[in-house]
């Protein structure tokens, strides 16, 4: 079956491009459970990794018109799916809800784990205190709510390279900053992949 639908994939997704639901379905069907595995494997969490799963093919969907140029649908999929997971770790990060952060710890390996996640997120929390008000503002906008570099500049009626200059010094004075508190390495590998 693998082979019967890597052979017909071209054709599958020009029809998607045209709109085609039923060969969306099929692609869908045959894509779920390895993206879902995937993102549950990092989520621990089925329902949060079903959403996802779901988004992720939205947002194919949403961009159908591009499939026929993709050589590589599986390593198309496979960043968007990175994508989003990276995302989910971020809002969890950011999400300063108890409730939130205690599933999170939770779902940590071990109660050192869970220690060092919250020490970084005060500290994370913290440094994002520290940015200039507008900075801060830009940034958050950015980071926590996934607003284009364009919906920002809009916003505050600013360019968006003056929006890309805020974010760039955003992110070299939390760099900065998180580099000179004293994080385990751990931590700061984490900052690292998750956020930066």
């Amino acid at each position: 079956m693998e082979n019967d639908c890597l052979y017909n994939e071209k054709d599958i997704l020009t029809r998607v491009a045209a709109s085609d639901e039923r060969a969306f379905a099929a692609l869908v069907e045959y894509y779920t459970p390895v993206i879902y595995s995937h993102v549950l494997s990092y989520i621990k969490n089925a329902f949060r990794a079903e959403e996802i799963t779901q988004d992720i093919f939205l947002q194919v969907w949403k961009h159908r018109n591009e499939l026929p140029g993709i050589d590589n649908f599986r390593g198309y999929i496979y960043v968007i799916t990175r994508n989003r997971v990276i995302s989910a770790f971020r809002q969890k990060i950011f999400t300063w809800e108890e409730s939130e952060k205690d599933e999170l710890e939770t779902s940590m390996p071990d109660p050192q784990a869970a220690a060092e996640f919250r020490e970084v997120s005060q500290m994370l929390q913290h440094a994002i205190d520290r940015l200039p008000p507008r900075r801060k503002e830009v940034f958050i906008m950015s980071r926590f709510e996934g607003l284009s570099y364009e919906k920002i500049a809009l916003h505050f009626g600013i360019s968006k390279s003056a929006v890309n200059q805020h974010i760039v010094e955003a992110l070299v004075f939390l760099r900065t900053f998180l580099r000179n508190q004293t994080l385990t390495f751990l931590a700061a590998l984490f900052l690292e992949i998750v956020f930066f």
